[in-house]
């Protein structure tokens, strides 16, 4: 991790270490909150200066870390919280931690640009993964038997892990027969079988949908990441790993030896398998009737809590499913869905300056789950040895106002009808353009400039990708063109959204950031400088580690002995 300057703020007085009790998670009902987010891009990140990060310092000795990645949660929300629930256990963790208010992701800001930078320490330049096109790889479909032979047809494809990756898109598991908690494996090596979900490479993910390199492989989400993962290099340095996310494509973090999570749960968000009363996700509905969990702000709660069963079962000393006995991980983490869902579907008050009781009541759910952790630990003999890490993989735009729906096919059209061919348009709170043909990048980004007087567009402006930082080195990888939109502007159909993450505003990539250990030496400080998140883990080559592959160790900013 490194930071601008060295500004440090000692905050509060430290208090007696969290118990995870109820007490300690008592909240408000009153719905107050969050300071306005500015709207400008963050268009010169790219270029900024580095120094030393202020670290934690005279932490006793650290066995585990848990990363929690609360999607959504910008550092003004974490701000907003605790000043509105001083009793909270985000407060309390706030007084035994260090809080960075300033950290800032790399764009662009969609999930797996995010949880890439968490976990490998790097941005598009290196992992080469936006939601994106490929030029060299190809479609599915393009062999005639995957792993032999030669694609047909032209290279080229769209590269989205997502549902659709999945074997079955509707099931909670992402696979046939597999539950939120199915299987009874009884050891680690029959994971593959019986974890479909949680699997070795993902098995959930359905092969023949996946874009194929040119010996007609199947390119998973770990390999098409280009990057070293935290995970990776703790498993090679001979600690135990484990990770939970909200679908079978997040097989990402599992790095580039595709193995480096030994306990991967990832069950699958977009089911539509709540129960329609209460929301709770079922293994029963498999056929996309029941409620959407991505777009119900009480569901996502009962999503979230799969999560939270899942790594209290890890602090247990059981594997996710808590069906047999495993040693507590060294590095894993989860991640929270509510506050993402809570934002987009009931969003903020009073011009951004008010949780809404939807969000609130997320928020609260979130505070509750960190008690149950610490509590987890606490009983467990665990406490005293384990870090945390909160933080988001992405924010969310706009808070000041709800989010004005423009369909981006409006301007796919406007460039078609200029005999400007568009290969693919990736859209949310940004618009990245891969054209057919490069040569007409120019005319492109001069058409649509001329757009942006037209507010029915909705853009702020257009640029070549260097010019926001957006370059990268895998060939075939960088779009032609990105699309800024208009503050408060997002692409998209209309619909009940009322915001959404993707782009290069403040509020997609100014996220809370707190770091928490027992008797932190510096609990309770305020590091007020910048903060870049891609360098939270930064890598180098170790002869101690080459033995096990080349794979580096993290030189951490946080808790990592030297």
């Amino acid at each position: 991790m490194t930071e601008e300057g060295t500004s440090a703020v000692k905050a509060t007085t430290p208090a007696a270490a969290p118990t995870g009790s109820a007490a300690a998670a008592t909240t408000s009902n009153t719905s107050a909150g969050p300071s306005n987010l500015a709207g400008a891009p963050m268009i010169s990140m790219a270029a900024s200066s580095a120094s030393a990060v202020g670290t934690p310092s005279a932490t006793p000795k650290l066995n585990n870390t848990i990363l929690i990645s609360v999607d959504g949660l910008h550092s003004s929300d974490l701000t907003a919280y605790i000043a509105l629930v001083p009793n909270s256990t985000m407060a309390t963790l706030a007084k035994q931690g260090v809080v960075y208010p300033n950290a800032y992701l790399p764009g662009p800001s969609d999930s797996f640009p995010g949880i890439l930078a968490l976990t490998t320490g790097n941005n598009v330049s290196v992992t080469g993964v936006y939601y994106a096109m490929d030029r060299n790889l190809y479609p599915a479909g393009a062999c005639a038997v995957i792993g032999s032979g030669k694609p047909t047809g032209a290279n080229g494809t769209e590269c989205l892990f997502s549902e659709l990756q999945d074997y079955e898109t509707f099931s909670i598991g992402g696979a046939p027969g597999v539950g939120a908690f199915d299987g009874l494996a009884t050891n680690v090596t029959t994971l593959q079988t019986d974890f479909p979900s949680r699997g070795l490479n993902g098995t959930a993910v359905n092969e023949s949908t996946l874009p194929l390199d040119a010996a007609c492989d199947p390119v998973h989400a770990w390999r098409y990441n280009q990057a070293n993962t935290i995970f990776q290099v703790a498993l090679a340095a001979g600690k135990r790993t484990a990770w939970i996310d909200k679908g079978p494509y997040y097989e990402v973090v599992q790095g580039q030896t595709g193995n480096g999570v030994m306990d991967l749960y990832t069950p699958e968000i977009s089911c539509q398998c709540g129960d329609n009363q209460t929301g709770i996700p079922s293994t029963i509905i498999t056929d996309g009737t029941g409620v959407d969990l991505a777009k119900n702000i009480t569901a996502a709660r009962a999503y979230d809590e799969l999560h939270v069963q899942a790594v209290i079962n890890q602090i247990n000393g059981k594997h996710s499913s808590g069906n047999y006995a495993m040693q507590m991980p060294n590095l894993f983490g989860l991640n929270f869905q509510a506050v993402s869902v809570g934002q987009k579907y009931a969003g903020y008050q009073n011009n951004g300056t008010t949780f809404s009781p939807g969000l609130k009541a997320n928020l609260d759910y979130v505070d509750q789950s960190f008690a149950r952790i610490l509590a987890a630990l606490n009983s467990s003999g665990n406490a005293a040895t384990t870090g945390l890490v909160i933080t988001a993989k992405h924010g969310q735009q706009p808070v000041t106002t709800n989010a004005t729906l423009i369909s981006p096919t409006s301007i796919a059209t406007a460039l078609k009808n200029q005999n400007i061919s568009v290969a693919q348009f990736t859209t949310d709170d940004i618009g990245l353009i891969w054209l057919t043909s490069s040569n007409q990048t120019t005319a492109a980004l001069t058409y649509l400039r001329t757009l942006a007087s037209n507010t029915s567009y909705g853009i702020l402006d257009v640029n070549q990708p260097a010019y926001y930082g957006l370059v990268s080195n895998v060939a075939g990888r960088t779009p032609d063109l990105v699309v800024v939109p208009q503050a408060g502007v997002v692409f998209a159909s209309p619909g009940k959204k009322l915001s959404e993450h993707g782009g290069l505003m403040q509020s997609d990539l100014n996220v809370a950031l707190m770091v928490y250990a027992p008797q932190l030496a510096t609990a309770g400080t305020v590091y007020s400088s910048t903060v870049r998140l891609s360098l939270v883990f930064s890598w180098h080559r170790a002869a101690d580690h080459q033995s096990k592959g080349s794979y580096g160790r993290p030189l951490c900013g946080l808790f990592c002995e030297h």
